[in-house]
C-alpha cells in the first residue's frame, strides 16, 4: 500500500485510551514483533504470512503486556478476546484498509464471524457488564468478555517509502451480508508504528547481559 496522511494523535485520543488502561505505547509494544517479521519475510513467503505474523505474534505480545494489569486471553463464540480485568472494554487485532486516514473512506475488514456480529455496537445504549457480581471470578469475567464494548485494534501495513503499521482502536458497528465491518461506533486514532525508526535495538543491556573481563598481558 502507498502511505497517505494519517490523523494526529491527539490528547484525547491518549486520554480515552487511557480510560481503557491502555496507550499507544501498549499497542507499538506488543505489535512491534510480529511487524518486524512481517517486513522481513522474503519474496518467498505466502500472501497470508505477513498478516498472520502481526495477528498471531500482536495478540501473544499483547496478552503478555497485559497481563500484569489483570487482563485475560478469552474466548468469544471461539474469537480470542483480551478482556479488561473490570469487563468494561475488550479487544482483538485485525486487518484493515483505510485504516487510520483522515482523508479516506472509512475503514473496512475482511471477513469477519458470527463473534464480531454478536458484538456490534448497539445504538446508542449500553449494556450491564454483570449479570450476577457473586458468581465466581471466571464466571463473571467470562460474561464481561461477552457483553463488554468490543473494539479492533485495527492495522494496515505500510510497504512503500516507510515501514510500519497504520493502526486505530475502533469498534464495529455494521457488517455487510458477507461478513465485513464497514461501520464504527468509535474510533480512536493511535499513531504509526514507524519500523523504520524502531532504535530498540539500541538500547542499554541489562542485567541479564553479561560481561567480558579484560586483563592486561
Amino acid at each position: 500500500m502507498t502511505l497517505t496522511t494519517a490523523p494526529e494523535f491527539e490528547h484525547g485520543d491518549e486520554q480515552r485510551l487511557a480510560a481503557f488502561g491502555l496507550s499507544y505505547t501498549i499497542f507499538h509494544d506488543g505489535l512491534r514483533a510480529g511487524a518486524t517479521r512481517a517486513a522481513n519475510r522474503s519474496a518467498l513467503a505466502l500472501d497470508t504470512s505477513p498478516g498472520t505474523d502481526i495477528y498471531h505474534d500482536g495478540m501473544e505480545g499483547l496478552a503478555q503486556i497485559l497481563a500484569s494489569d489483570g487482563w485475560r486471553l478469552m474466548y468469544v463464540d471461539k474469537q480470542p478476546r483480551l478482556v479488561h480485568p473490570e469487563g468494561i472494554v475488550s479487544f482483538a487485532v485485525s486487518s484493515g484498509i483505510n485504516v487510520g486516514k483522515a482523508n479516506m473512506r472509512v475503514p473496512r475488514t475482511r471477513k469477519k464471524g458470527i463473534a464480531t456480529r454478536n458484538s456490534l455496537a448497539p445504538a446508542p445504549s449500553t449494556p450491564s457488564l454483570f449479570d450476577d457480581p457473586e458468581n465466581d471470578r471466571l464466571a463473571e469475567l467470562a460474561r464481561a468478555a461477552e457483553k463488554a464494548p468490543f473494539y479492533f485494534l485495527l492495522f494496515e501495513r505500510v510497504t512503500v517509502g516507510k515501514s510500519g503499521l497504520l493502526l486505530e482502536f475502533s469498534r464495529p458497528a455494521e457488517m455487510t451480508d458477507g461478513g465485513s465491518v464497514v461501520e464504527w461506533a468509535d474510533r480512536i486514532a493511535v499513531p504509526i508504528l514507524d519500523l523504520e525508526g524502531d532504535l530498540s535495538m539500541f538500547d542499554e543491556p541489562g542485567d541479564d547481559e553479561f560481561d567480558v573481563a579484560v586483563e592486561p598481558r
